[in-house]
């Protein structure tokens, strides 16, 4: 299946679209002022931090996934000796 994009360039929406979302609903708060303000943009707040929380995901399991890879890499290549030392 041919991929239509590059894999870093979906971390790279995610952080765009928290910044953004993070962003209206601070401006709104503000707008709408008080209390009030908050508790009709908290779902701008949430959506902003799940996905937040989404590229953190995102980015640990591609950390596990490299750490794997060289464990892997590091365990099918024979160890190399060490020449002695003379004394």
């Amino acid at each position: 299946m041919k991929r239509f994009w590059e894999p870093g360039i979906s971390r790279t929406i995610l952080f765009a679209l928290s910044i953004v979302t993070f962003v209206i609903a601070c401006y709104q708060t503000l707008v709408t002022g008080k209390m009030e303000g908050l508790y009709q943009n908290y779902w701008l707040f949430m959506l902003s931090f799940g996905l937040v929380i989404g590229l953190r995901y995102l980015r640990q399991r591609d950390k596990i996934a490299a750490a794997e890879a060289e464990a892997a890499r590091k365990a099918a290549t024979p160890p190399t000796k060490k020449p002695k030392k003379k004394k």
